[in-house]
C-alpha cells in the first residue's frame, strides 16, 4: 500500500489493543483503505499513547460513520 499520508486522516483514536483489533476487522471488511499510526510502539510502551486510525480521505466520513454505529453498540 503506497502510504501518502497527505491522503490519509485521522478518523478515530484508542488505547486498547482488543479495541484495535476490533477496528482493524471491521474496516477491512468494508474495504477502507486505513493504518493503525502507533500500532507497533504502542506495545513496547503499554498501550500508553494513543494508535490513530488513519483512513484515507475519499472514505473518511464513512468510516466516521460506520465507527460511530459501533461505538454505540460495542465499544
Amino acid at each position: 500500500m503506497d502510504r501518502n499520508y497527505n491522503q490519509f486522516e485521522n478518523v478515530m483514536e484508542t488505547h486498547s489493543a482488543g479495541e484495535r483489533a476490533f477496528l482493524k476487522s471491521v474496516l477491512d471488511a468494508e474495504g477502507i483503505t486505513y493504518f493503525i499510526e502507533g500500532e507497533h510502539a504502542a506495545t513496547y510502551i503499554f498501550n500508553s499513547v494513543p494508535q490513530r486510525v488513519m483512513v484515507r480521505k475519499d472514505q473518511a466520513d464513512f468510516a466516521r460513520e460506520l465507527l460511530s454505529a459501533l461505538e454505540r453498540k460495542f465499544i
